[in-house]
């Protein structure tokens, strides 16, 4: 049976104060020492699984892995590290050099931070030995696109380790030495037809999902194609070990009745769920797993965190799926690289930072335009992928870097609190696979598309829930299925049918959630209220609960989720 820890931390310096922990039920004990640094655990709780780690020995190295490997060979370690599949964090002391090495996945789909003396896999543990001042050019980005960019956290000195990345830290906690083992390249196969294309990643595909059932293992399914396709190389002794559900906004979700229907077709036990104003009674729980790095009305897997608790050990996520199998937009199209950086803004900035920036980050920044911190971290960030000259996958290569390791595998926490995540399109031989994919064999997803219809007809003949279609039917949208669409909306009129589509509007929209909003944001001596008045506050509130948007439900979100961080950690 697999070894858990909750959280580690090491600490380069003997210090008299106490970290916080993730939760209340587990506090950090010493679990070794190295010299003159030393390792402090927190066990796994009933609240956090953990990671799964691995700890070998040799005559040079003490290593620690966090994450599932099959089995971390030490024969030539750590020349190894570029070839291992899986999502892994990799802590190793050099007893020779007295220094401790650090390897993240080619993701960076398990995060480490660190400051000067201090790494640890909590942020707010190892944030509470930095000089905890706010890095507001950091906040800029974070309102900005909704994550943290580049390295970047809630504090200054304090960063997150990046992906494919190695680092050295000497006996003293100091950072010698910092470098990329791996590089992004796009070399697509011609000679290789479309058909040929489509049975090669249904191989390893189906290697990859294969591998990630375990003895109980959780499949989250919905209306899209990505959780279907996970489905499909299902063995049929694997449907014994899986439990799959899937949540909605109401009792008749369109979206669990697809679910229900691809679990049927293949026979899986199923549950659905209603999603209903669960965030302010479980934000402490939510903040703790997320450690403030995302939006909390974000991950809604929130709500159905403990039956997946109870069901299952493992879980697959079909997380990115879209991403690798779709196009960016910018397929067989001539375009500059400031066009594409352009374009990558255009994806990534969101129409609700402007309160945020103005109110928030403009008055304590001297940096003039904060919008310029956006520009300026996505045109450095791309000038490092221009070797590549597909545009589409060279945007693909940076949302993947920064999008996906800063704002979509943070929420990936809730599920890690309850079950071990297995990211199957965050595997190795996925990604070299699509390094070879011309662009325009994704376009519009129809390559995903063909695959279910080769691979599995029955699941494709279940409604695209987007579209509400199957994919035999889904291009006549616009034509066809037309009178179909009028008739729904008309009936949706007729019965003058509240239907919530974003969790935010389940979340807020209510008398609860108004009370909640007022709690962490207006209630008196917060420490929000050192950079916003309650005056500021109370505006935006009304000015939401009058016409709620998209846009206003954005920057209530962040700025509930900035004042959770500042209360408990900040």
């Amino acid at each position: 049976m697999a070894q858990f820890t909750g959280d580690l931390l090491i600490l380069f310096e003997t210090s008299e104060m106490t970290p916080p922990s993730r939760f209340a039920d587990s506090s950090w004990k010493l679990k070794d020492r190295f010299h003159d640094s030393q390792i402090l655990e927190c066990k796994p709780s009933q609240e956090w699984k953990g990671f799964p780690i691995q700890e070998k020995e040799t005559d040079e190295w003490r290593i620690h892995t966090l994450g599932e490997i099959r089995d971390l060979p030490v024969d030539g370690f750590p020349k190894n590290i570029s070839s291992l599949h899986g999502q892994f964090l990799i802590l190793a002391y050099e007893k020779k050099e007295r220094q401790w090495h650090i390897w993240t996945d080619r993701f960076g789909t398990l995060h480490l931070y660190y400051c000067r003396g201090a790494l640890g896999t909590f942020s707010p543990a190892v944030g509470s030995f930095s000089s905890r001042k706010l890095n507001w050019n950091a906040l800029a980005g974070f309102f900005g696109f909704g994550f943290f960019p580049g390295d970047h956290t809630h504090y200054e000195g304090v960063s997150i380790a990046q992906p494919a990345s190695h680092y050295i830290f000497d006996e003293h906690g100091n950072l010698t030495k910092q470098e990329k083992y791996w590089h992004w390249q796009h070399v697509p196969d011609l000679n290789r037809s479309y058909d040929d294309t489509l049975a090669e990643f249904a191989s390893i595909f189906n290697e990859v999902v294969t591998e990630s059932i375990g003895e109980r293992t959780a499949i989250p399914l919905s209306g899209g194609l990505d959780s279907r396709s996970s489905v499909v190389p299902l063995a049929s002794d694997s449907k014994n070990k899986a439990w799959s559900y899937s949540y909605g906004y109401s009792d008749d979700s369109v979206e669990t009745r697809i679910a229900s229907q691809i679990a049927a077709a293949r026979q899986l036990p199923f549950e659905s769920f209603t999603i209903g104003p669960y965030l302010f009674k479980n934000l402490d729980r939510i903040l703790a797993w997320t450690e403030g790095f995302v939006d909390l009305t974000q991950p809604r897997q929130a709500a159905v965190r403990d039956p997946i608790a109870d069901h299952a050990d493992g879980l697959i996520a079909a997380l990115w799926g879209d991403v690798w199998l779709d196009d960016i937009g910018l397929i067989n199209r001539s375009v500059t690289n400031e066009q594409v950086t352009s374009h990558t803004l255009d994806l990534m900035k969101k129409n609700g930072r402007f309160w945020l920036l103005r109110n928030l980050v403009q008055p304590r920044w001297a940096g003039g335009d904060p919008e310029s911190v956006l520009d300026d971290y996505v045109r450095n960030g791309m000038r490092p992928l221009e070797h590549i000259p597909d545009p589409d996958f060279r945007v693909k290569a940076f949302k993947t870097e920064n999008w996906s390791f800063r704002w979509s595998l943070a929420p990936i926490r809730i599920f890690q609190s309850a079950a071990s995540p297995r990211l199957i399109f965050y595997d190795q031989r996925i990604t070299d696979f699509f390094q070879t994919v011309p662009s325009d064999f994704l376009a519009g997803r129809q390559f995903q598309i063909d695959y279910l219809k080769r691979f599995a007809p029955d699941l494709a003949r279940i409604a695209w829930q987007v579209y509400d279609a199957n994919l035999y039917q889904y291009q006549w949208f616009n034509t066809l299925l037309l009178p179909k669409r009028i008739l729904k909306k008309l009936g949706r009129m007729l019965h003058s049918k509240q239907v919530f589509e974003r969790n935010w509007e389940v979340q807020f929209l209510s008398e609860q959630g108004r009370s909640g909003l007022e709690r962490w944001l207006l209630k008196p001596s917060l420490h929000l209220h050192e950079f916003l008045s309650p005056v500021q506050i109370k505006t935006l509130l009304e000015d939401f609960y009058r016409s709620p948007s998209a846009s206003q439900g954005y920057s209530v979100s962040m700025l509930l989720t900035f004042s959770a961080w500042l209360e408990k950690y900040g």
